[in-house]
């Protein structure tokens, strides 16, 4: 994904940005000097066989099919049956070619754009583009993987680079194992090269926020999941950014934050519903904090992923839950799943992990909350 950070903002006089510069130098240094001083990823010191790099490049590309790298990465253009990604640019981010007009001004509650690429977000920070994930020499070919998992690991670039910013989930992808990780750079470095350069993020001025703490329990390898199902489908939620959509944010004291409360619970029932924020030009979708997105399509709203009965996934079997993102539709045979649910990818994941998936969804504690039924676009006029 591309770079959207939803943290607050001050106003810094020079004494301040002279305090934040020196934050992040130090920062950078201590990353530097962590990662420099840690033994490399144990998967990537690993002597690959041949049977090890097969397998790693069969697990690589299951995982960046079922994180929906592709809905980022990959842009999308107009197809015969709609929009969706262009394969012949697969994974090689926003077109250095296109060049964005200035993105609409928003107004509460919608925060942030995406471009009808997929490739280009913005908010009140200013503008950010999905980076580019080929061999080439403007992607990942001057990449190891030992930078590849500390950037995954520091939410950096390179690991000690430019902190990467969301809507990239870094929160998510850190979870990943050193074996996963590395898979998937296994996987990148076999697509086809791209020469894409894509442009820098476009700061807003005055919008530049510190760089967090450095944790360097971060540079630490989750623990394999095993064989257990419901370990296991709490660590595909958890690394394929589930809550990213379906958990509402909240305002803390350091901005825009998972609400610990609501985990996965989907758009608040005592949320209003907004009215339709129309596509401009090619900014198409517009997002809210608390998770909902307007679209072509309408307005569609996170779902409650808990087990509540009522309002949440309690009444639901498996059977339901596998059909449901097998075919897009609300329990496999209702209405069309709306974007932004990236539906298509988590089609591509087993029966096995999506069982998984569904055990570990049954443990999360119960959220009474009724998400409101998407508004659907009227059909376009002859």
């Amino acid at each position: 994904m591309s770079q959207i950070e939803l943290t607050g903002v001050t106003a810094a006089g020079g004494r301040r940005r002279l305090a934040w510069r020196s934050a992040v130098l130090a920062s950078c240094l201590v990353t530097a000097a962590v990662v420099a001083g840690r033994a490399r990823p144990q998967a990537a010191m690993q002597e690959p066989t041949a049977a090890l790099s097969a397998q790693r490049l069969a697990r690589g590309e299951y995982l960046v099919r079922i994180a929906a790298c592709n809905d980022c990465h990959t842009p999308w253009t107009m197809g015969e049956a709609g929009p969706a990604p262009d394969m012949t640019r697969m994974l090689s981010g926003h077109p250095a070619a296109l060049t964005m007009p200035p993105p609409p001004s928003l107004l509460l509650p919608w925060i942030a754009s995406a471009s009808a690429t997929n490739t280009a977000w913005a908010s009140a920070l200013g503008v950010a583009f999905a980076s580019n994930l080929t061999p080439h020499a403007t992607g990942l070919g001057g990449w190891t993987p030992q930078q590849f998992v500390a950037a995954m690991r520091t939410g950096r670039h390179r690991g000690i680079g430019r902190q990467i910013l969301p809507p990239m989930p870094v929160a998510a992808l850190r979870r990943m194992t050193d074996e996963d990780l590395v898979s998937i750079f296994t996987y990148l470095r076999s697509v086809p090269a791209i020469d894409n350069a894509v442009p820098e993020a476009i700061v807003a001025s005055g919008s530049a926020a510190p760089a967090p703490p450095f944790d360097p329990s971060s540079l630490r390898s989750p623990a394999q999941p095993g064989a257990d199902p419901v370990a296991r489908g709490r660590y595909l939620v958890e690394v394929i950014g589930c809550g990213d959509c379906h958990t509402p944010n909240r305002l803390g004291d350091k901005g825009l934050e998972p609400d610990p409360t609501r985990v996965l619970a989907g758009y608040p029932a005592s949320e209003k519903v907004p009215a339709a924020r129309p596509p401009e030009g090619p900014w198409v979708m517009h997002l809210t904090a608390t998770q909902a997105a307007s679209g072509p399509w309408g307005i569609s709203f996170a779902a409650n992923l808990t087990p509540d009965e009522a309002t949440g996934l309690g009444a639901w079997t498996a059977a339901q839950f596998i059909d449901s993102l097998r075919q897009g539709r609300h329990q496999g045979r209702g209405r069309t799943l709306l974007p932004p649910m990236p539906w298509p990818a988590f089609a591509q994941m087993t029966d096995a992990d999506l069982t998984a998936v569904f055990a570990y969804l049954r443990t999360l504690p119960k959220v009474r909350n009724k998400v409101p039924d998407p508004v659907v676009a009227a059909p376009a006029g002859p």
